[in-house]
């Protein structure tokens, strides 16, 4: 069956009334009721939709609607739900709610009402598609016929009549230009407010003489407090006392769900459910049966925008022993996401930062890698991408690519030190200096040793350019400099 806005399902529908379509309707929680769906195409069903909406909204701030009225001005989704009640009684008077809908044009035959504790409730009201009948302009007064001059008696003259004529026509050209401009008032052309801020169009709009009232939408792709739409539409001609309608954008995030606990196909549909999908996986070992959600990033409860992604962490169900845990990848994460991971899987973080042209404070190595057993509260390095600090060689042209030699080994251990297991740790200095001939150019240099494979610096560079830096290797070590593609450079450090 056909699915309204994603959440009501069509049981029936009745004969469409130009641009109103009405349709009997189920939600998710079984509640049956009416849906009055506007397409919302011309001028007259923008007008005809807006006048039913606040005729709804009127009843609902007096307090004569039901429980469950959705009223929906969202672009490309303007619809009215009326849910059915549990009980329907006559109402011994529904003379409060004419009156509030006498403006907007509905009379009696319009509307469905039952009584709730001696109070008048609507249970439905049905749209108008035609305008309501405006009523008709009172007649312009006209002016009196002025009273023919008195022949001037002997002992008055004509000075002693002729200031009240005057007055008398002043009063008939005024009279007239009265009503000359209360029967063609002038007319105004609306700009295009989309887009504006509340002050911007009412700034468009001052002198016009408009009625101008404020709605709330909802598009979170918008910036805030941002008009979303205006009724009348732009280019419309319009005369002072017209009502101008500007939808106002407030968007409204939603908030990651709980999916601790659940599995990772049942934490898939959740997030599908809520609007968001899953960015990546992180698996560590754990005591918990394999494919179970563990935590989320961002964590649950936090507001996210709709379609943002949302990174799980997840058990591998393998257990690791009871004082070790396994490294997860922490591949392709911020150093905040990477630090809370190593934090859930036991294990203490070091960040390293080295230049890079990743983005800042991104992970682009660890040591050790992912899949390494190691005991709980064992230190775990994290390589951060920062910004690279490139010197300026003087000389020019510039001397070919340099290597610093490497230090000297650390002296022999004494019979009675316990020879340390596994590659030892040294500090060595990598430089490299771009030839002339290459006037610029994307610039890889990686180093790669007994434990991992290491990317000191990436990214596109420029005349004059060249680079040096200190890193930390484990035993043997071989840098490789590729420019543009190609490797330019292999040597050992």
């Amino acid at each position: 069956m056909p699915v309204l806005d994603e959440r009501f399902t069509v049981l029936g529908e009745e004969p469409p009334q130009g641009f109103v379509q009405g349709f009997r309707v189920a939600t998710p929680e079984g509640q049956v009721g009416w849906l009055y769906w506007f397409e919302v195409h011309t001028p007259e069903a923008r007008a005809a939709f807006h006048r039913y909406k606040n005729a709804v909204r009127r009843l609902m701030a007096q307090g004569f609607l039901l429980e469950g009225v959705v009223v929906s001005a969202n672009p490309g989704r303007y619809y009215v739900f009326w849910p059915e009640p549990k009980a329907h009684h006559r109402p011994r008077r529904i003379k409060p709610l004419l009156e509030l809908l006498e403006p907007f044009g509905y009379r009696e035959e319009d509307l469905e009402a039952t009584e709730e504790n001696g109070r008048p409730l609507v249970v439905r009201l049905r749209p108008q598609v035609a305008p309501p009948p405006r009523a008709e302009p009172p007649p312009s007064p006209q002016p009196e016929k002025p009273m023919p001059p008195r022949p001037p008696s002997p002992r008055r003259g004509w000075p002693g009549w002729l200031p009240g004529l005057l007055m008398l026509l002043l009063g008939s050209l005024a009279l007239t230009e009265a009503a000359q401009r209360y029967l063609n008032p002038p007319e105004y052309v609306l700009p295009d407010l989309v887009g504006k801020t509340p002050r911007e169009a009412l700034e468009a709009v001052r002198g016009f003489g408009l009625k101008v009232e404020f709605t709330e939408g909802s598009d979170v792709s918008r910036p805030e407090d941002q008009i979303l739409e205006q009724d009348p539409n732009p280019g419309t001609r319009v005369k002072p006392g017209r009502r101008l309608e500007l939808v106002l954008n407030k968007p409204r995030l939603g908030t990651v769900p709980t999916v601790s606990g659940r599995s990772l196909e049942d934490a898939r549909r959740a997030l599908e459910a809520a609007g968001y999908r899953i960015a990546g996986v992180t698996r560590i070992a754990s005591g918990n049966t394999a494919d179970t959600v563990l935590t989320s990033i961002p964590r649950e409860g936090q507001p996210l925008r709709p379609g943002e992604g949302v990174r799980l962490l997840v058990s591998s169900g393998t257990r690791p022993a009871p004082r070790e845990t396994l490294v997860p990848d922490l591949s392709d994460l911020t150093e905040e996401q990477a630090r809370y991971i190593l934090m859930v899987a036991e294990l203490s973080p070091q960040v390293v930062r080295v230049p890079s042209g990743a983005p800042e404070g991104r992970v682009i190595g660890q040591e050790p890698g992912p899949g390494v057993t190691l005991p709980r509260e064992a230190p775990v390095r994290i390589i951060v991408a920062a910004q690279p600090a490139a010197a300026t060689p003087k000389a020019s042209p510039f001397p070919p690519p340099r290597l610093s030699a490497p230090e000297p080994p650390p002296p022999a251990p004494s019979p009675e030190q316990s020879a340390p297991s596994g590659p030892q740790e040294r500090r060595v200095v990598v430089s490299y200096t771009l030839p002339e001939n290459i006037p610029n150019a994307v610039v890889v240099i990686t180093v790669q040793d007994e434990v991992l494979i290491n990317t000191v610096f990436e990214g596109p560079v420029e005349q004059p350019w060249s680079f040096s830096q200190e890193v930390v290797v484990r035993g043997n070590a071989v840098m490789r400099v590729v420019v543009n593609g190609e490797t330019v450079l292999e040597t050992p450090l």
